[in-house]
């Protein structure tokens, strides 16, 4: 059998740290954009969207060559207004119009923005914040599900990206975030994504393809040898590949993985812990019945 591996990591650049959901005092948060904004500079971070409840909050006032503060919004998206699951959308530039999800989703999308499902399993806004399962399969047009959220169950999260993906016609990307309201939840969960320069155009081609891992501490450099998917860490992680079915088809601890691809898989993900902290990889999507190769960075790098 011959077979295609889709590489989202086989791209230009540096891998640079990016936290995707945040808010400040024009919401909900405790600290004012630029003081929120000073943190995750000082932290090492190098894009943060600020992301207020139901509006876009603008502050541009750090950005330089090595950050970049970027507008988004997490909105609330139902008939049930102020109950309801949350949308995140990067590139925002007004609140979302509207209560249903898809055409939200839809809109974004149409004007330049990417679209996140916030928070899966959340319990909140009196049970109803959560994203059914049904739904998350049935939305297109989505980018990422949050899969490590303070706020959130990660076992539940992970099944629902897991349910995305078996159902979409394209990847949907798997993000940690620290959903930063107060100092304790600072610094708890990123991105780190490689783009070859700190700018709006290179992240958004990045967060398309997925040419990032997300992650509560562990960094790591994931990538495809011949037909085999391979993953090293700068410690030593318990590490799992697995494939479409939610199936372990392999484990090992150490630095270094690599899964030999047999071409039944679909995909395979990888994910790695040691104790609290943990890394996951994007879906390397497998095709064993087209030509021979290995194809890199299919999807979302024109």
């Amino acid at each position: 059998m011959t077979l295609r591996i889709h590489d989202p990591y086989a791209v230009a650049g540096e891998y640079r740290r990016a936290q995707l959901h945040c808010h400040t005092t024009e919401s909900d948060g405790t600290f004012r954009p630029e003081e929120l904004l000073r943190m995750y500079k000082a932290a090492g971070y190098a894009f943060v969207f600020i992301t207020d409840h139901n509006r876009v909050t603008r502050c541009d006032s750090l950005d330089d060559e090595t950050f970049l503060a970027l507008p988004g919004s997490e909105d609330t998206v139902s008939k049930m207004r102020p109950l309801g699951p949350h949308l995140l959308r990067m590139f925002a530039t007004a609140p979302a119009r509207g209560a249903d999800p898809q055409r939200v989703i839809d809109e974004t999308v149409a004007a330049g923005g990417i679209c996140g499902l916030c928070h899966p399993s959340w319990t909140g806004n009196l049970w109803t914040g959560a994203w059914p399962e049904r739904a998350v399969a049935a939305l297109r047009g989505y980018h990422f599900i949050e899969i490590r959220n303070p706020h959130s169950r990660p076992q539940d999260d992970t099944a629902r990206w897991e349910a995305a993906l078996r159902r979409s016609t394209a990847p949907v990307w798997g993000v940690a975030v620290d959903d930063c309201h107060t100092r304790a939840q600072f610094n708890r969960g990123w991105i780190t994504i490689r783009v070859p320069r700190i700018s709006a155009t290179d992240l958004k081609r990045a967060l398309q393809g997925g040419a990032f891992y997300a992650s509560t501490g562990p960094a790591a450099e994931f990538g495809v040898e011949g037909t085999t998917i391979t993953a090293r860490f700068e410690e030593p992680l318990s590490m799992r590949f697995i494939d479409a079915r939610s199936q372990v088809r392999m484990a090992v601890e150490g630095t270094d993985g690599g899964y030999a691809v047999h071409g039944d898989e679909q995909y395979i993900r990888v994910e790695a812990s040691r104790g609290r902290y943990a890394v996951w990889s994007q879906p390397f999507v497998i095709d064993g019945d087209r030509s021979a190769g290995v194809e890199s960075g299919a999807f979302g790098h024109p």
